[in-house]
């Protein structure tokens, strides 16, 4: 016998899947704001004259000498081949064009450049959530908080994306 789900059921469906959406976005949120990964200066009140401003990360980033020997350390502490390092890339886990610090520890790592979840995918999404935050389509700590969730599956087509991910 097939019946259909009563209102009253597929009502607590949609609250239970509002609920969880909910959870997650405020985990990745609290994630997104771990102070180890964010640059105190870039702020939703600041970002006209920090992220959105031209330059804004050349200006703050460390000399490529420096990004160039966190990432052999990185490369090393990992026991990645010194043959395979340039398959890799410096990772910024916030990234510094979503407010991510550009020099605390806790916020590098390496990754793959290529493939689904690949740093050159990453620094798109990273250049498409800058624009929706500086043309106020978006509030950086929602860009934060898609950057810091599972950004390669929710923004699965970068080339016909809105600012909400879909």
């Amino acid at each position: 016998m097939n019946r259909r789900p009563s209102s009253h059921h597929r009502h607590g469906s949609l609250l239970a899947l509002a609920a969880a959406w909910f959870l997650l976005a405020a985990c990745s949120l609290a994630y997104a704001q771990k102070p180890g990964l964010l640059d105190p200066r870039v702020t939703q009140s600041t970002i006209v004259d920090t992220i959105c401003r031209p330059g804004y990360a050349d200006d703050v980033l460390p000399p490529f000498e420096t990004l160039q020997r966190q990432k052999e350390q990185l490369l090393k502490q990992r026991r990645v081949d010194p043959a395979a390092a340039s398959q890799y890339a410096l990772d910024h886990r916030m990234p510094i064009l979503l407010g991510g610090s550009p020099t605390a520890t806790a916020n590098l790592d390496i990754r793959r450049w290529d493939g689904r979840a690949g740093q050159r995918r990453k620094e798109r999404l990273a250049v498409f959530l800058k624009r929706c935050v500086c043309t106020g389509d978006l509030s950086l700590a929602a860009a934060q908080a898609a950057m810091s969730g599972d950004w390669s599956n929710q923004f699965r087509n970068l080339s016909s994306s809105t600012c909400t991910g879909g």
